[in-house]
Parts: structure tokens; C-alpha cells; sequence
């Protein structure tokens, strides 16, 4: 590119000195002040012109210079570009640093919070397993809390072991009456109590007088006509929806009889009917079937082979019914001999945090 514009400003210059040099030596020779000087006769020495090669190198050095200034502006360009490009990297690295550390933060505090979740976590455990094995309130025993705190505690201690506690016999009649289910139901109570297994319901005895005889013989054929439906599977919302009319009923009936029923009784009948307002949402469930195909039942002739059917079955204890709590006791009490026995074997167990157990369960 630039020989091409030398080329065009020596063309350029050599026409100008031509030009020049016609006017210098036409019209008039020396006298008439036209020597290329204007004036060599008369009209004195007059403007000066460089001549061709002059100019030449004249425009030459102007080329020069332009492509300096113009090479100079580009480096600038570039130097002010890298510096811009320098100053978007470093603001990116700090903004990359500022979320990296804004993300660790994140993650440690997300770290101390499940810390902190899973010592609160363990700590209730502690205190609840500690309530349950020294004389806990009976209403830990009869909502299954205890019992499902001991046997977890056992299912740790052997799996760490690889032992076996004492052979400690039950009976069955004492397991029919314990209630069981898989756990999934966080509720405490979550568990039939007062329908059986065979479809029968379990009246106090307050409520098998002639004043409750109408209402109970509707309940007890109801019940068992919606239990046949759930073994098969087709239990229909209208049976259903009849059945948890007839235990409103009952509610309303026990409510009317409040000033004619001793304090106690009236307290038997209406824990039972919330019980039975349980259960009924309970048959209503996707796991209805179970209470009564033998899946929520439990079996073994010791305590080990109860804890080891429920273990593999995935099993809880569930809540007791009012005529269940005798049965309750009874467990309860060799589940705390197989305990002991096994932590003897292992030996010593970790201390148990004290405290004041789970605030989450009410007095009944």
C-alpha cells in the first residue's frame, strides 16, 4: 500500500516540476522577471520552489511521518486493549473468587446445621432411650415409645456385636396382642388398637351395657363387613364413608352421656372412640390389608426371634388398646431383661444423656 502512494507522489511531484520549470524559462527570458526565480531582470529573487526532486523528497518524509503516527496509534490500540482485556480477566477472577468463597461459606454452614440437627437428634435419642429403660411413664410403654427405643438400641448394639442377648421366652397370646406396622407413619399411635385381627372390635367393658347395645351392633357389622372388603381389595368409599358416620355417632353419644357416666368410664369411652376414629383412617390407607393378611403381626417363641422377625420385616410397635396395656407390660418387661442381658455380653454401654424424654408425647 504505501509503495503504491510513493509511486503516486513521485508521479504527482514530477508533474508539478515540470510544470514549474515551463514557467521558469517561458515568455521573456532575462529581462522579463521569469528566470524561475521571478524577477532575476526586474522583479527580484521572488518565492522559492524546492524543484522536482524537492518535492520528492518532500512528500516522501510527509508518507513517513503519517505511517509513524498511524503505526504509533495502532500500538496505543493495542496496548489500551490489553489493558481492558487485563481489567475484564481480573474482575472476572474476583468475581470467581467472591462466589467460591460465598459457596464454601455456604457449605459450611449447611454442615454445622446438620451437625447441630444430628447431635439434637442424637441427644433426644439418648434421653428417650434412657427414660425407657428406667421406669418409664406408662404411657411411654402404651404408646410404643419405649418398646421402639429399646429394640432400636438393640438392633445397633447386635449388629455391632454380632451377639445374641439371653434366651428369654414369651408367649404368644401376649404378642396377638401387641400391635405392629412398618413404620411409615410417623404418628406414635399409628397402629390398629381396637379392631382386631379377626374383624372384631375390642368394647371396653363400660360400653357393652344395653345403653351402648344399639349403636355397637351397627359398629360391629359395619366393621367387619368393610374388614372383609379390605382383605379383598375392594373396599368402596359408600361402606366406608357409612362406617366413619356410625363412629361420629358414637362420639356425639358418649358426649351425651358425660354427666350420667363416673369420670373414669366416660375417660374408657371416649379413648375408645378416638381409637376407633383411628383405626378407621387406618382402613382406609394403603397399608389397610396388612393388619389383617399377618404381614403386622408378631411371632417367635423368644425375644430375640421376635426382635429378629420384626427387623427383617421392617416392623415398629405401634399403640396399645385399653385392653392391650396388661399385655404391654408384659413385654415390656422381657424386652428390658433381653436388653440388660445383651449389654452385659457386649459390654459396657455408651452413658445416656439425661434428661426430661421427648416433649412431643402427651400425658394421655
Amino acid at each position: 500500500m504505501f509503495l503504491g502512494m510513493r509511486k503516486l507522489l513521485t508521479v504527482g511531484i514530477l508533474a508539478l516540476g515540470a510544470g514549474s520549470a515551463s514557467a521558469q524559462f517561458g515568455g521573456g527570458g532575462f529581462g522579463g522577471g521569469s528566470y524561475g526565480m521571478a524577477g532575476y531582470g526586474g522583479g527580484g529573487w521572488g518565492g522559492y520552489y524546492p524543484g522536482p526532486y524537492g518535492g520528492y523528497m518532500q512528500g516522501l518524509a510527509s508518507v513517513t511521518n503519517a505511517n509513524g503516527q498511524y503505526q504509533m496509534q495502532i500500538q496505543q490500540a493495542r496496548v489500551e486493549q490489553q489493558q481492558a482485556e487485563q481489567a475484564r480477566y481480573k474482575s472476572r477472577l474476583d468475581w470467581d473468587k467472591t462466589r467460591i468463597e460465598e459457596t464454601n461459606l455456604r457449605s459450611q454452614e449447611a454442615t454445622a446445621n446438620r451437625e447441630y440437627r444430628e447431635n439434637v437428634r442424637e441427644q433426644a435419642r439418648q434421653e428417650t432411650l434412657n427414660w425407657s429403660r428406667k421406669d418409664p411413664p406408662a404411657h411411654y410403654i402404651y404408646e410404643g415409645v419405649a418398646l421402639n427405643a429399646i429394640a432400636d438400641e438393640i438392633k445397633q448394639l447386635q449388629l455391632d456385636s454380632n451377639l445374641r442377648g439371653p434366651q428369654i421366652l414369651v408367649d404368644q397370646d401376649i404378642l396377638n396382642r401387641i400391635n405392629v406396622n412398618d413404620g411409615t407413619n410417623t404418628s406414635a399411635a399409628a397402629g390398629l388398637s381396637v379392631i382386631k385381627a379377626n374383624g372384631s372390635l375390642n368394647w371396653p367393658v363400660i360400653m357393652r351395657s344395653r345403653d351402648f347395645e344399639p349403636i355397637r351392633k351397627v359398629l360391629d357389622q359395619q366393621v367387619a363387613t368393610a374388614i372383609r372388603m379390605v382383605r379383598s381389595d375392594s373396599l368402596d368409599a359408600e361402606t366406608y364413608t357409612n362406617l366413619q358416620k356410625e363412629a361420629e355417632k358414637l362420639q356425639k353419644y358418649i358426649d351425651s352421656l358425660v354427666g350420667d357416666m363416673r369420670p373414669d368410664d366416660y375417660i374408657r369411652a371416649n379413648r375408645f372412640s378416638t381409637s376407633l376414629d383411628k383405626d378407621v383412617v387406618l382402613l382406609g390407607g394403603d397399608n389397610a390389608k396388612k393388619y389383617f393378611s399377618g404381614d403386622f403381626k408378631l411371632s417367635g417363641s423368644s425375644v430375640a426371634e421376635v426382635l429378629d422377625n420384626m427387623f427383617k420385616s421392617g416392623l415398629k410397635f405401634a399403640a396399645a388398646g385399653d385392653s392391650d396395656r396388661q399385655a404391654y407390660n408384659a413385654f415390656y418387661n422381657s424386652l428390658l431383661q433381653y436388653d440388660a442381658g445383651l449389654q452385659q455380653l457386649a459390654g459396657p454401654a455408651k452413658p445416656a444423656a439425661p434428661g426430661k424424654g421427648p416433649a412431643f408425647l402427651p400425658e394421655p
